[in-house]
């Protein structure tokens, strides 16, 4: 009985006030919306951070790899297809794990510099892409075991020189001739990785020759055309690369001068040792003459978009040298 009278106390109450009853009416309670960043959005994101130029480039290394092994020794069993596709699965791990570790180290200068990249922007949580990237490098060391034990040393040979390149306590990047050390040794290992997951020897000249050739356009051309864009963060972070204490213009001159190098060396190699890489080195040869030309009209004054022009040549150059070298292979 006490109960309907509270009730209907509560019911006069507004009539007593000259209040609508809709007022008292409860409001609509609304289901609290799911996680802001999802699985499928958080791994997009990563894939994103991690360049995916970049893991597409060591996908055509890997194969290139493969091809010029087999054009010497071409005897494969249906036990080294699938060698092979855990060897690409264990690469593509490594260096995902490389790259997205170096933008969770990264997201400071990115920011300094205006990255847009996903860790810099806010758009992926730095926690995220970490427990991210552990995760693919121990899928990559399971997917290198199921290659055979010559991928296994070599991704783990790898993951470390990827570490080493960001972790703060050996930051190998700061230093342009270290940094360069790293990508010269990761072109080399990506060449020789494909060879080994199918079993084959990589010894023979044209894939010694090309190996070679390319990793150094990695190491005196990318490792440090990549740094015309992010001067100023670089110089905030205490970083000592040759765009920072060289000056923009001497390492433009540098990065014109290792651009032609490399192709005339590719060139003049592929002639005397490797005949039929000659289209492969011509494409490096013309790529790294329109890169210089690139690269030496630039001014300190561009912006970031057009200091990026030199890597992005750089890039470009790489892809298409390697198609050509697995296209000829696949005629």
């Amino acid at each position: 009985m006490a109960h309907l009278q509270n009730s209907q106390a509560h019911l006069l109450m507004p009539r007593l006030l000259g209040m609508p009853m809709a007022t008292l009416q409860p409001l609509p309670v609304t289901a609290p919306s799911g996680p802001k960043y999802r699985v499928p959005s958080i791994l997009r994101l990563c894939i994103e951070e991690s360049r995916p130029a970049v893991l597409m480039a060591f996908q055509l290394r890997y194969f290139a790899g493969i091809a010029l092994a087999l054009a010497a020794d071409p005897a494969i069993g249906a036990r080294s297809v699938f060698q092979a596709v855990f060897g690409s699965l264990a690469w593509f791990g490594a260096i995902f794990y490389t790259y997205l570790y170096n933008g969770c180290m990264d997201f400071h200068e990115d920011q300094v510099n205006g990255s847009a990249r996903p860790i810099a922007s806010g758009r992926l949580p730095r926690r995220s892409a970490l427990l991210v990237a552990r995760g693919a490098a121990v899928g990559s060391l399971i997917s290198a075991a199921c290659a055979g034990l010559g991928p296994v040393l070599l991704c783990a040979a790898m993951l470390l020189l990827g570490h080493a390149y960001s972790a703060p306590r050996t930051v190998w990047k700061n230093r342009t001739p270290a940094a360069m050390g790293v990508v010269f040794l990761s072109g080399l290992l990506t060449y020789a990785a494909g060879p080994l997951a199918v079993g084959v020897s990589p010894t023979s000249p044209a894939l010694f020759l090309t190996a070679l050739a390319m990793s150094l356009w990695m190491a005196l051309v990318g490792a440090v055309a990549k740094d015309f864009s992010d001067i100023e963060g670089d110089a905030a972070a205490g970083r000592r690369t040759w765009a920072v204490t060289l000056g923009e213009r001497r390492t433009r001159v540098l990065v014109a001068v290792g651009a032609c190098a490399v192709g005339g060396f590719f060139t003049a190699g592929a002639l005397r040792w490797a005949p039929e890489q000659l289209p492969t080195a011509c494409v490096v040869l013309v790529g790294g003459l329109a890169l210089a030309a690139v690269t030496l009209a630039g001014d300190a004054s561009d912006d970031r978009h057009l200091r990026r022009r030199p890597y992005r040549f750089f890039m470009v150059t790489q892809h298409c040298a390697h198609l050509a070298l697995l296209g000829q292979a696949l005629a």
